[in-house]
């Protein structure tokens, strides 16, 4: 694979991740746009601050699944 569609992989992979997490994390949290953009960046990134609402049994499954998500296009890199 050349150089440049690599990138392009890992770039849409990434996005994609990000989108999920935003969609999921409005769905189960009920916060807005931007808490869920950054609780879907706190949960990829590992940095592990406070979460922005209350983290239902559904939404730790689901984090877990982003983190795991996360992780995988991080070693695809």
């Amino acid at each position: 694979m050349e150089k440049k569609e690599k990138f392009i992989t890992i770039i849409s992979a990434f996005v994609i991740v990000v989108i999920i997490g935003i969609v999921g994390y409005m769905l189960l949290l009920d916060v807005s746009f931007i808490d869920a953009l950054y609780m879907t960046a706190i949960t990829i990134s590992t940095v592990g601050y406070t979460e922005v609402g209350e983290m239902t049994d559904p939404a730790k499954i689901f984090s877990i699944f982003i983190i795991f998500a996360g992780l995988a296009v991080a070693g695809y890199v």
